[in-house]
C-alpha cells in the first residue's frame, strides 16, 4: 500500500512540475500577453520544463 501511494505521488510530481514550470517560462516569454490558461493547454510545456530543470541541474553541477 505504501509503495503504491509513493508511486502515485511521485508520478503526480513528475508529471505536473515540469509542465507547470514550462508553462510559467512560456507565459513569461509571451510577456503575459496570452492568458495563462491558454498557454497551459498548449503543447511543449513539459519539454520546456524538463529543459529548464536540466539546465538548472547542469549549472549547479558546473558551479560545484
Amino acid at each position: 500500500m505504501g509503495e503504491f501511494l509513493a508511486e502515485v505521488i511521485f508520478t503526480g510530481i513528475f508529471e505536473s512540475i515540469p509542465k507547470l514550470l514550462g508553462t510559467i517560462i512560456r507565459w513569461c516569454f509571451y510577456l503575459g500577453k496570452r492568458p495563462f490558461k491558454t498557454v497551459f493547454k498548449e503543447d511543449w510545456n513539459r519539454r520546456v520544463g524538463f529543459l529548464a530543470i536540466a539546465l538548472i541541474i547542469s549549472i549547479i553541477i558546473l558551479i560545484y
